[in-house]
């Protein structure tokens, strides 16, 4: 879709971050409080790995913000990364940035997944979902 879109053109683009090993892809408000797409690519090899392949925002019936982000693995075989969400106040101060914990987040081989969050207070505007690579578990057994 859109977003998936502006994956493509941030990385024929070549943009980069620092701080990061993956990419972000979340909305933020603008000067009118309209909410609007997010994508930060700060990790080409990442990015290239995974499509946004939908974004929708809403709320539940408490009133906190929820997201859901539809990724899809390009790759034939199984990736292995870590997801985050990250929620921000109207004045784009993190909330709670300690709160959410990177997750595991396993695709096989072009599977598509809807990361789902919700906002920790009402206070929620914005969300960005991080991405970055994982590291490949061995399990031992004894």
């Amino acid at each position: 879709m859109v977003l998936a879109a502006a994956v493509a053109v941030a990385l024929a683009a070549g943009c980069a971050a620092p701080n990061t090993a993956g990419f972000t892809v979340g909305v933020e408000a603008d000067a009118e409080g309209n909410l609007q797409d997010v994508l930060q690519v700060d990790n080409a090899k990442v990015a290239r790995l995974l499509t946004v392949e939908d974004l929708i925002v809403g709320q539940t019936r408490n009133g906190l913000m929820k997201a859901n982000v539809k990724l899809t693995s390009r790759m034939n075989k199984t990736y292995t990364a870590q997801s985050k969400f990250a929620w921000f106040d109207e004045d784009g101060v993190e909330i709670d940035p300690d709160g959410d914990p990177w997750r595991p987040l396993v695709l096989h081989g072009k599977e598509t997944k809807t990361i789902q969050g919700v906002a920790p207070t009402a206070g929620a505007a914005s969300f960005k979902l991080r991405i970055r690579a994982g590291e490949r578990t061995r399990w031992i057994v004894d």
